[in-house]
């Protein structure tokens, strides 16, 4: 069991009680990674059953309570990308001088990015939808009504 998806798992189930049930939307995502969100809704939903009469919301936020130690317990914070590649450029895995060439472009760019076709939309080069190929010569856009795709 991961008990990172078994938080989310209980987050979600308690998001469609309340949403059902008392019209309350909640953030899942935010309730499994969020402690404090978390006890915050655990206290709502509590609130609910009690003067509401929601029964079945009660074991929903007991589970939740019992999860919320397993929140924070998530790995660390990640980077900016920024730094990653300062660090990266600093522990010498790439070059400088790599780091700033830009990529040649294909001569035409993206007009000639599929090999054979001059288009660039290989839709207009390929089988119609009624199944007949385009003859030379043709305009792509002859085979819609007013040009329109």
């Amino acid at each position: 069991m991961n008990p990172a998806s078994d938080v989310f798992a209980i987050a979600a189930h308690l998001h469609v009680l309340l949403r059902r049930k008392t019209g309350r939307v909640t953030d899942t995502e935010w309730m499994a990674t969020n402690a404090d969100y978390a006890r915050e809704i655990v206290r709502h939903a509590r609130e609910k059953a009690g003067e509401d009469g929601h029964a079945e919301l009660l074991p929903w936020a007991d589970k939740l309570e019992a999860a919320i130690a397993h929140i924070g317990a998530a790995p660390a914070a990640r980077k900016p990308m920024l730094q990653a590649a300062a660090d990266t450029l600093r522990a010498g895995q790439v070059s400088p001088q790599a780091a700033r060439q830009a990529p040649t472009p294909r001569a035409g760019g993206f007009a000639n990015s599929v090999p054979g076709h001059n288009s660039g939309f290989i839709e207009s080069a390929l089988l119609s939808a009624f199944g007949a190929p385009r003859k030379d010569g043709e305009e792509p856009d002859a085979r819609y009504v007013g040009g329109i795709r």
